[in-house]
C-alpha cells in the first residue's frame, strides 16, 4: 500500500494532492508512512499543517482582499451617491421647514423654530442632529443663519426665508474639515489686511490735519469713512 502511494515521485505528489483537496482520508497515508519510520510521519504532518495554516490562509486573504476592492465603488458612484444623499436631505429639509409657515409667506418665524425644536417628538432635533447640527437655541442659529444668507431681506433675526434655512443647514452640516479652517483662516487674514489699510489711512489724514492749516481740509486727498 505504500508503494502504490509513495512508490515515486508522481505517486508521491498525487497522494499528498489527494490529503490537500479532501480526494483521500490522510490518515491511511500516515498509518503507511508510520511504518516506514517516524521522521517520515512527522513531515507528512507538518507538511499538512503548513498547507492548511500558511497556503490555504494566504489564498484565502488574496481571493477576499481582491473581492473587497471589487465592491468597493468607484470615485464617480460615490459622487453620485453622495450628490444623491445630498438632493434627498435638502428636500426633508424642505418638507420639514415648510411645515413650520403656517402663514404661507415661505417665510420661517425664529418662534415657530423655537417651538418645534423643543416639541415633544423631537423631529426637528432628530433631523439637525442627523446633519451634525446641534442647536440648542433657535436665536443664535438665525443669527448664524443671516450671516450665511446675507441678505437681510430673505434673513434676520427674527424669520428666515425657507430656501434660505435650509441652504444654511447644507452648509453646516457635518464636521468642520480643513479647508473650512483654511477659508476661516483666509478671511482673518484678509479682515486684518484691510484694518491695517485703514489705520494707515487714518494715520496720514491725521499727519495732513496736522501740518494743514485750520479749518482748510479741501488739500486732503482721501478722507477714510470709518476715520
Amino acid at each position: 500500500e505504500m508503494l502504490g502511494s509513495f512508490g515515486s515521485v508522481q505517486l508521491a505528489m498525487l497522494s499528498l494532492l489527494k490529503t490537500c483537496t479532501g480526494g483521500a482520508d490522510w490518515t491511511g497515508y500516515l498509518d503507511s508512512l508510520v511504518l516506514a519510520g517516524s521522521l517520515y510521519a512527522s513531515c507528512f504532518i507538518l507538511f499538512l499543517g503548513f498547507y492548511h495554516i500558511a497556503v490555504i490562509n494566504i489564498l484565502t486573504g488574496i481571493f477576499v482582499d481582491k473581492a473587497m476592492k471589487l465592491a468597493v465603488p468607484d470615485r464617480d458612484h460615490r459622487a453620485l451617491k453622495l450628490k444623491k444623499d445630498d438632493e434627498e436631505t435638502r428636500k426633508e429639509l424642505l418638507e420639514l421647514f415648510s411645515e413650520f409657515d403656517t402663514r404661507g409667506t415661505g417665510m420661517v418665524t425664529v418662534d415657530a423654530f423655537e417651538k418645534h425644536l423643543k416639541a415633544k417628538n423631537g423631529k426637528l432635533q432628530a433631523q439637525l442632529g442627523l446633519l451634525g447640527l446641534p442647536v440648542n437655541g433657535a436665536a443664535n442659529f438665525f443669527r448664524v443663519v443671516e450671516v450665511l444668507c446675507r441678505d437681510g431681506r430673505l434673513c434676520n433675526e427674527k424669520e428666515a426665508n425657507i430656501l434660505s434655512l435650509v441652504d444654511s443647514c447644507m452648509q453646516l452640516k457635518g464636521q468642520a474639515s480643513n479647508l473650512h479652517l483654511q477659508c476661516v483662516a483666509g478671511d482673518l487674514l484678509h479682515l486684518a489686511k484691510m484694518i491695517q489699510e485703514q489705520n494707515e489711512l487714518c494715520e496720514m489724514l491725521n499727519k495732513k490735519l496736522a501740518t494743514g492749516p485750520t479749518g482748510d481740509f479741501a488739500y486732503v486727498d482721501v478722507i477714510s469713512p470709518n476715520c
